[in-house]
């Protein structure tokens, strides 16, 4: 036993073991680790929109009377993940969207693979899309596209929407997304 005089200075008489104060570090470390590697790849949230391929799309939206909605993304653009956790993962957003679109993602692999699918490259060429995101809304004959490039917010997306959608099915105003 320590002397009295020896314990009053440290406090305690024991000691704190040295694999605890180890592990405490390794745990510190890899918390450390997880959370820029969280904040660099967020986790992916469920899309709820059901993406058509566009082989049945363009037959389904003619039937449907409906214009065409596509979204073209890519894995890497921030923009693309923003607006799919916003808003094609808002269940209210995804109806809508359902309700008045045929929708078609096209997804770009440029930077993965080198090159895209001879049909995402002839609906960039034909949309003239420059950059990521980009939604297109075109009637199902194929004529008056609305190109709505970049991404400003889930609102603005949504307001867009509703604009686009009037002009390429012939509606007149007065519905808007919730």
């Amino acid at each position: 036993m320590p002397p009295a005089d020896e314990a009053r200075v440290s406090g305690s008489t024991r000691r704190t073991p040295p694999w605890l104060l180890a592990l405490a570090a390794i745990l510190l470390v890899a918390r450390v680790i997880t959370g820029i590697l969280e904040e660099r790849h967020p986790p992916q949230v469920a899309d709820l929109v059901r993406w058509r391929p566009v082989a049945d799309a363009v037959a389904e939206a003619r039937q449907a009377k409906r214009p065409l909605l596509f979204d073209f993304t890519a894995a890497w653009c921030p923009p693309c993940r923003a607006m799919q956790r916003e808003v094609f993962a808002d269940r209210a957003s995804a109806d809508q969207i359902e309700k008045l679109f045929v929708p078609v993602q096209v997804l770009d692999r440029e930077r993965e693979e080198g090159r895209n699918a001879p049909e995402v490259t002839a609906l960039q060429e034909r949309f003239h899309v420059t950059s990521f995101p980009t939604l297109v809304v075109v009637s199902a004959d194929g004529a008056k596209p609305v190109v709505l490039a970049g991404y400003r917010g889930k609102t603005l997306t949504l307001q867009s929407l509703t604009q686009a959608w009037m002009q390429t099915s012939g509606k007149g105003p007065g519905f808007s997304f919730p």
